[in-house]
């Protein structure tokens, strides 16, 4: 069985850029129940699914911390998600 790369590894992988990472953030900050976010190359991530799991970014996220607080506990949350491709 491989193993599903994080979305950090696939940043260093050149496969997502780091622009997408900004616009998924920002996708779920404008929305969190946002539909699946669908990265260039094809791989897809629930947003909502990878803050939940986070437990740092969930934990803000369910206090309303604020964005500049929360912000980057939501791209650590997405960085360490695992996309699923296709």
């Amino acid at each position: 069985m491989t193993e599903t790369l994080t979305t950090a590894a696939l940043c260093g992988l050149k496969l997502i850029g780091d622009a997408e990472v900004e616009a998924a953030v920002d996708a779920f900050l404008a929305d969190p129940m946002t539909p699946p976010f669908v990265f260039k190359e094809g791989y897809r991530l629930s947003l909502s699914k990878a803050v939940r799991r986070h437990p740092g970014a969930n934990d803000l996220v369910n206090r309303n911390a604020g964005p500049s607080l929360t912000r980057p506990f939501v791209r650590a949350a997405i960085l360490q998600a695992r996309p699923a491709r296709g």
